[in-house]
């Protein structure tokens, strides 16, 4: 019986890609400026506009969500940066700017809750939340990069 093999696209990042579909819209720019942006919209929402869920508290909730949202936020970036073409060095660099930059847009976006979105308040732990989910998503990237250089 005759099987098909499927080639796995390997990606200097911590996924294998197994769908060419996959591939490509992970590695557009649209994929991480999309989330970027659902990011703007969700955090401007106005207090009043966000429902009180019935059922269940979960303590911190937010914190939780702010850690997802930049967690993809930075991890996206790292994902379509390293289905370019640069070395591990320059790779390294690029992810520690993402990283940054994904900390400080968390850091700008709870200023401008405060002062411009009604019923939304500045809170240094959703600063926190955001930094610690960029900074899971640097280390991913950052670590993988490393192990496949060793590995290669």
């Amino acid at each position: 019986m005759y099987q098909h093999s499927v080639t796995l696209f390997k990606i200097r990042g911590p996924l294998e890609i197994k769908s060419l579909y996959l591939k490509k819209v992970l590695s557009s720019k649209y994929t991480p400026l999309t989330w970027t942006f659902l990011i703007l919209v969700l955090l401007c929402l106005p207090g009043s506009a966000i429902e009180k869920l019935d059922g269940p508290r979960i303590p911190h909730f937010d914190k939780y969500v702010h850690f997802l949202l930049f967690a993809g936020c930075c991890g996206l970036w790292s994902f379509y940066l390293s289905c370019k073409k640069y070395s591990p060095e320059r790779l390294k660099k690029w992810y520690l700017q993402v990283f940054l930059i994904t900390v400080i847009y968390g850091a700008v976006l709870e200023v401008v809750q405060y002062y411009f979105v009604p019923d939304r308040s500045f809170d240094l732990g959703d600063i926190a939340a955001d930094a610690a989910g960029a900074f899971a998503a640097y280390l991913l990237f950052h670590f993988n990069l490393l192990k496949i250089n060793i590995a290669s």
